[in-house]
């Protein structure tokens, strides 16, 4: 039997030092060693409460071609042009809420154990994905381009605010880890060249993970995609760790070279045939087993494996993905 708890075991491998087995952040799919908090308040899409409109005064909406997750209102941008953003848009005021109310309310909904779970505080829709969200995809890539000044100023009020969000999550929900959301990339490459991402994106990142940081937390990057190109300014950022990292990048490779001093958390092909509605329970754990097979015995990796709610059977499927990522991590067969 294991000597650490899955609270200590976790927290050493994010701390970048030897686990006894190899940590599951199954807050996707239903156990594991980590909570997921943040899901209830009303500032960003993706948080429960927010109904149709997030504290911007964005109007998101489910996609089916997204498998029911929800996505800004096509058509409907608020942001026209980013010079107007002081003048057409709204920074969330984290002091509109109840905090001590909401976060009890969440420990009791999610059943959070913090003695035995590792805390996780969800702040979604980074600087990019915020101007994504604002303006779209195109605009918002036109924007980096033609106005970096703009973009900078923006991009450091809604960075300001996330500090503002960091420091009640570490007073109110005690978490543990500020999980930070900017997806970066497709699954081809970065949506912008890398040069502009470590001028007019990555300050912000690394000014986030150090307020983080000041306030008793671990901050880790959430990126889908193929974004391997950004791990050396991830690490620089002063992130713990890469969530959702994905088969697209090399998950081998780079945990033999940065897992001393970054962790990984992910390895489950979310967008192959595992992640697909159809995928059967066989595949599922098939997919298991190769990322034990080819990650688990590497230092720096966290299993993160994530299906779509709507995915056929995903219950079902989620839980086959537990149960036998947990017979692999305990007994090693």
């Amino acid at each position: 039997m294991p000597s650490l708890s899955l609270r200590e075991n976790y927290l050493r491998a994010l701390r970048h030092e030897e686990t006894e087995y190899v940590p599951l952040n199954g807050w996707t799919s239903g156990g594991g060693d980590a909570a997921l908090t943040g899901l209830l308040l009303p500032f960003d899409a993706g948080n429960e409460s927010t109904g149709f409109r997030d504290g911007y005064g964005v109007r998101w909406e489910a996609s089916e071609a997204a498998g029911g997750a929800r996505l800004p209102a096509p058509g409907e941008f608020i942001l026209k042009d980013v010079t107007r953003w002081k003048k057409d848009i709204t920074i969330p005021d984290v002091e509109q809420c109840d905090w001590q109310k909401i976060a009890e309310q969440e420990y009791a909904l999610f059943n959070i154990d913090r003695d035995k779970q590792v805390l996780y505080f969800l702040s979604s829709n980074g600087v990019w994905e915020r101007l994504a969200a604002l303006m779209g995809f195109e605009e918002a890539m036109i924007a980096l381009m033609e106005e970096p000044e703009v973009c900078t100023e923006l991009f450091t009020a809604i960075t300001d605010y996330k500090i503002r969000l960091a420091e009640k999550a570490a007073k109110y929900y005690k978490a543990d880890v500020f999980i930070h959301f900017d997806d970066l990339a497709t699954e081809r490459n970065l949506f912008m060249s890398p040069e502009t991402y470590r001028k007019l994106i990555k300050p912000h990142h690394k000014r986030l993970c150090e307020a983080v940081k000041n306030f008793g937390m671990l901050p880790v990057q959430h990126t889908c995609g193929y974004a391997e190109s950004c791990v050396d300014d991830y690490i620089e950022t002063g992130a713990a760790a890469w969530n959702a990292i994905q088969p697209r990048n090399d998950i081998a490779g780079l945990l033999d070279k940065y897992g001393d001093r970054f962790s990984f958390e992910g390895g489950f092909d979310t967008t192959g045939k595992p992640g697909h509605s159809d995928a059967s329970i066989e595949d599922v754990t098939a997919e298991v087993e190769r990322c034990f097979r080819e990650y688990g015995g590497r230092k720096g990796f966290i299993f993160w494996p994530f299906l779509l709610s709507t995915v056929e059977k995903a219950a079902e499927k989620n839980a086959a993905i537990v149960e036998t990522a947990n017979r692999l991590r305990f007994s090693g067969k």
